[in-house]
Order: C-alpha cells, then structure tokens, then sequence
C-alpha cells in the first residue's frame, strides 16, 4: 500500500541516507559490537543486515546542473523504452514516453525532471506484476505527479513492481520545485516513466543508457 503524503522537509539523517533508516543502522552496529565482544562468530549476522539496510535507504545530496534548457532524469535506473503515444490525464497531447527500470539497489528517490509547480497528483491501485511486462503501466499500482514548467506540462508515473509496495509521494498540489527536488520514494524496485510533449523536446536518450536522478540529462527543450 502507499505511505502518506511526506512533507518535504528534511528530518536529521546521516549523511547519504535516509531518515528513516537512521535507528535501524544504529541498532544493527551497536548489536554487531556488543557481539563481537561476546560471540565473535555471530556478529557477521547483524553486520550483514545492517550493510543491506544501508545499500536499500540510501539518499545521497545531488547537486543538479543549472541549465534551465535541460530535462533530467527523474529516477536511478536503466532506459528500457523510448516511444511515442498520445497522452489524455495531463498533458492532452502527442508524447514521449522514456521509460526507466530501476533495480532493487538503485536509490530509491526520484527527483523532478525540471523547476515548475505541482499541477496533478493521482493515486491508482492495481497489481504488482513485473514492471517489464507490456501493459504494466496501465495495470500495475501506480501514482501519477503532473509538473506544469515555463515551457509545458510533464508527468511522471510511477510504477510498482512485485517487491515496490511502499510507495511514498512527497509533494502536494501547488508546491513549487527546483529541478533535482526530491518527489517521491519506491523501495526494491520499480518503473518511473516520464512523458514530455512530443514537440517540445529532443536529444531523448537510447534504451539501455543508464541514468541518474536529478544529474543525468535525457533531453532539452526545443528553442521557440
């Protein structure tokens, strides 16, 4: 199921994580000390699980390029598709469609492909079969976020997967975002598409490129 809508503002975390594994790394190294004091040969157990929690709620600081004419990706992960489609929830128009896969040990934040305003927020529940299969995006539980920018609208949806179940959106309607701000989390792996009018951008990226949220950039704005 989804977690509630989470404010954007930052809570005290160790640097490079999230906030909310703070505790767990906390408990899982002072288990681990206490262990090698007592029963050395144990201590690798809770060594191991606190070493994974830290692989899967990572959150590291991102420095976003400033270049205005740019569109950037808005999740870790792999391009598996590149297409055209027509697109009626937000953007009423011919679009592109970039769809990107990522992993269970990518990061799991995903950031705004570029400054605008939060214009439409929608929550579908559904499936969560895998993300690859062709009809995935139509049938798989999904939250949509609508960004209206200077140059037009952008929507992102992302997608759950088999292990993707705690979906967490951190933006409201109305709010205002630099490109890079973080909107959303989907934990052990999901789809994020992004959909960008079809006459609006070039330079889109190829399947198989591998991306990074917030630093790599998938496009730039046609001049008018």
């Amino acid at each position: 199921m989804p977690e509630s809508t989470i404010p954007n503002a930052r809570k005290p975390k160790l640097p490079g994580f999230d906030s909310q594994v703070t505790p767990m790394l906390g408990v899982g190294l002072g288990l681990t000390g206490l262990l090698l004091g007592l029963r050395p040969r144990l201590a690798a157990w809770p060594l191991a699980l606190t070493a994974v929690a830290a692989l899967l709620y990572r959150d590291p600081d991102r420095v976003t390029p400033d270049a205005p004419e740019s569109i950037f990706a808005p999740a870790d992960g792999v391009v598996i598709g590149v297409e055209d489609l027509y697109e009626h929830r937000f953007l009423h128009t011919d679009a592109v469609r970039v769809a990107i896969a990522s992993s269970p040990f990518d990061v799991p934040f995903h950031r705004s492909p570029a400054a605008g305003r939060i214009g439409y927020l929608e929550h579908v529940s559904g499936e969560y079969g895998p993300i690859g299969e062709p009809g995935a995006a139509e049938r798989n539980e999904r939250q949509y976020i609508g960004i209206k920018t200077d140059w037009g609208p952008l929507l992102l949806t992302l997608i759950g997967g088999p292990l993707a179940r705690r979906m967490a959106c951190r933006v409201s309607i109305g709010e205002q975002l630099d490109a890079g701000t973080r909107l959303c989390t989907a934990r052990f792996g999901a789809r994020v598409d992004l959909l960008l009018p079809r006459d609006a951008v070039e330079q889109l990226p190829a399947p198989g490129d591998r991306l990074y949220a917030g630093v790599t950039r998938v496009g730039r704005i046609v001049p008018l």
